[in-house]
């Protein structure tokens, strides 16, 4: 299987538009958008675009996507949230969790954070992959090199449940992929580089990642 993945387009229609070139060319099965898609305000074209797109979108909400959008899943065929639900793509379980808060030197996913983790933990296992706005704490998570700003839950959900992948966002100088144990990390913010990462998945081997 073949995923395309990208995080905080932030409404920005160069980034828009690098998607739909990429899709176009390479024909992924499923584009993953981790979070930031829109600037706070008229989702309803970012949408359209993406509905268009003729692959289907799975999605998280970022710190820039207000709870109100997700009305929007219901309106757009092609589109589909993944936050605590779980969607399968060729048999292939992705499962999401939505939000971000930021904070000083680290970032949680939202208040009563725990809770949420409770819910999600027996959603994952390991062959699941993971979708969340924010990198765990400590992997691709580092502020201008200096200061990690991860959720330190999201670490520990990593840790405890080892899925196969993971993919994020919102840190957009540390775009790039790393390992947790048995989990490839991705993250697909676009600012730092203005691509996303096309991800192949095949049976019995690690997660394969191009920055394209």
């Amino acid at each position: 299987m073949r995923i395309y993945a990208a995080a905080d387009i932030h409404a920005n229609a160069e980034r828009i538009e690098h998607i739909r070139s990429v899709i176009s060319e390479h024909l992924p099965d499923v584009l993953v958008l981790a979070g930031d898609v829109i600037s706070y305000f008229r989702p309803r074209p970012v949408f359209e675009q993406f509905n268009a797109m003729g692959v289907s979108v799975l999605m998280v909400r970022g710190n820039s996507d207000p709870g109100y959008v997700d009305k929007y899943f219901q309106k757009y065929p092609n589109l589909a949230s993944l936050h605590l639900n779980k969607v399968f793509v060729q048999s292939v379980p992705f499962v999401g969790l939505s939000g971000t808060i930021p904070l000083p030197f680290r970032n949680r996913l939202r208040f009563f954070e725990k809770a949420l983790m409770n819910t999600a933990y027996p959603m994952i296992d390991s062959q699941t992959i993971l979708v969340v706005h924010t990198p765990p704490w400590g992997c691709l998570d580092q502020v201008a090199g200096r200061f990690h700003s991860g959720s330190k839950n999201v670490r520990e959900l990593v840790d405890k449940t080892q899925p196969r992948l993971l993919i994020c966002g919102h840190i957009h100088e540390a775009a790039g992929i790393d390992r947790i144990g048995d989990t490839t990390v991705v993250n697909c913010g676009m600012p730092g580089t203005g691509k996303g990462m096309m991800i192949e998945l095949k049976h019995g081997e690690k997660p394969a990642v191009e920055m394209v």
